[in-house]
Order: C-alpha cells, then sequence, then structure tokens
C-alpha cells in the first residue's frame, strides 16, 4: 500500500505569513525566506520566544485544496495519508510536537501526524511510489532519490503543485 505524506509548514499552515507578521516585516523578506528555506537566525531568535508559534498558524490559501487531493488518494485510491513534518533543526521550541498535532487537530482531524523527526530525515519514511508534497528543495530532491514521487510547493505559485497533484491521483 502506498502513502501520501503533506507537509504541514509551507504547505497547509502558513509558517512565513506568520512569521512576516510577528516580526513585523515586508513581503520581501518572506520572499527572501522562503527561497532560502528558513528565517535568519536572529529572527528566528524572536519567533522561538513564541511558545505556542505552531499551534496559532494559518492555513495557507491553497491548503483545502491540497487535503481535498490527498483525502482522494486515501478514499479513492485506498491510500495511507499523513502528515510529515519536523521539529525545528534544534529542538529549540518544546511545544512543537504538542502545538502541531493540536493544529492538525483543529483543521483536519481525520489526518494523522507523523515527524520526521527533522526535515533532513523524511526520506527515511519513504517507500518507492509513496509521494510528498512540500515546500522545502532539499525534501523533494532526497524524496525523489530514495524512489518516490515528490511534488514541490511553492507559495508564490501553490497552483502548479495543485495540478501536479491532480493529475497523480488521476493517473495512478
Amino acid at each position: 500500500m502506498n502513502t501520501i505524506y503533506i507537509d504541514m509548514d509551507g504547505v497547509v499552515a502558513d509558517f512565513n505569513r506568520a512569521a512576516r507578521e510577528y516580526l513585523n516585516k515586508r513581503y520581501a523578506d518572506q520572499a527572501r525566506a522562503e527561497q532560502q528555506g528558513r528565517w535568519p537566525e536572529h529572527e528566528w531568535g524572536k519567533i522561538r520566544e513564541l511558545p505556542h508559534f505552531y499551534r496559532d498558524l494559518p492555513k495557507t490559501h491553497f491548503a483545502d485544496r491540497i487535503i481535498e487531493l490527498a483525502r482522494g488518494f486515501r478514499d479513492k485510491k485506498g491510500w495511507q495519508l499523513y502528515m510529515l513534518t519536523a521539529i525545528p533543526k534544534n529542538n529549540d521550541m518544546p511545544h512543537c510536537f504538542h502545538d502541531k498535532i493540536d493544529w492538525m487537530q483543529e483543521y483536519y482531524p481525520d489526518i494523522r501526524v507523523h515527524f520526521g523527526p527533522y526535515s533532513h530525515d523524511k526520506q527515511h519514511h519513504c517507500r518507492p511510489g509513496d509521494i510528498l508534497v512540500d515546500d522545502r528543495e532539499s525534501n523533494t530532491n532526497e524524496w525523489r532519490a530514495a524512489g518516490g514521487i515528490a511534488v514541490r510547493v511553492l507559495a508564490s505559485e501553490p497552483e502548479r503543485a495543485l495540478a501536479e497533484l491532480e493529475a497523480l491521483l488521476l493517473k495512478q
């Protein structure tokens, strides 16, 4: 049985928008953080001060459409469906695990959460033919190298990822 994994931060949970608003930054700063895959260390330090930052993230404007397509794999094809998320690289936000689970219970209670535990560990969950939907290029590259199918979501052009995911659903 194949599995489709959906990343949380940047795919269904809008981490970068919340960070931009909290840090009072411009859209250009958010775009730079999205391109680099993280906020600068001094700004991350400010985000880290919020104990429940992950629990309070807004959804991305395309989150429900991604989840609807992912549920199609589960409900129409019999695949397993999980969120595959990560904890911060230094495990420096102790509430992160619980907050991400609470976030999922609020928005998508029918989907269980798996942790990498770190972002660079995601490919270890891959079996040939499994799908990962993620915003981080390194994760999608490592997933493909492990024999899986990866769909990269760019916040600036989510329609491309949605179309790719829909084509995979029709093909699989």
